[in-house]
């Protein structure tokens, strides 16, 4: 995980990536490293528990592949509702992801310099 993202952010996340269908672990992870272009990387030890917990609070029931022995995760009504919820909070939760990254920005900044953000911001395409 994330040091200062709780579990309560990839939770919306989890959901949103489920709203097409089913989704096995593995894949829940590289759909985040992609978006987030490789600069966020989350383990299977931070994946599995949270999918555990939305299972264990109905949110997403699982099923194992008989073929591929692969566990895949779907949104049960419950969990298509809290997505519903999710897309409506948005607003909600970009406050908190930008507070975040802003924290972690301003750490950046007191660390190295205001120069330094703004070559890394700059390299980075941002």
């Amino acid at each position: 995980m994330i040091k200062g993202f709780s579990s309560k952010i990839y939770q919306p996340l989890f959901l949103w990536l489920m709203k097409d269908g089913p989704v096995y672990g593995y894949e829940l992870s590289g759909q985040i490293e992609k978006m987030a272009r490789g600069h966020i990387k989350i383990s299977f030890g931070t994946v599995y528990p949270i999918l555990r917990r939305m299972e264990n609070s109905g949110l997403v029931v699982s099923t194992r592949d008989g073929a591929s022995g692969r566990v895949y995760y779907e949104l049960t009504p419950k969990g298509k509702n809290a997505h519903k919820k999710f897309v409506n909070d948005k607003e909600k939760t970009k406050r908190t992801l930008a507070d975040k990254l802003l924290g972690f920005l301003s750490i950046y900044q007191e660390l190295f310099g205001k120069e330094a953000l703004e070559e890394l911001l700059e390299e980075r395409g941002m």
